[in-house]
């Protein structure tokens, strides 16, 4: 699992197997999936259950140059 964070989303870390990430609130971020053959099992968890609510797309360069 890739993570993606911070302005521009321009820092990124690759977690694997048991890791535990930690994303301050208000920080972008975007997670992909490194794997074409394996999935991503993760635990999430919010210290706010509205906070699902105020996720908003961020423009990526990822997605800029595939153009989404």
């Amino acid at each position: 699992m890739r993570h993606e964070y911070g302005d521009g989303l321009n820092q990124a870390v690759e977690n694997t197997a048991g890791d535990f990430i930690f994303i301050e609130p208000g920080v972008p971020h975007e997670v992909f999936n490194v794997s074409d053959t394996e999935p991503v099992v993760a635990v999430v968890a919010r210290s706010d259950a509205s906070e699902w609510q105020n996720i908003a797309p961020y423009p990526s360069a990822r997605r800029s140059a595939a153009g989404e």
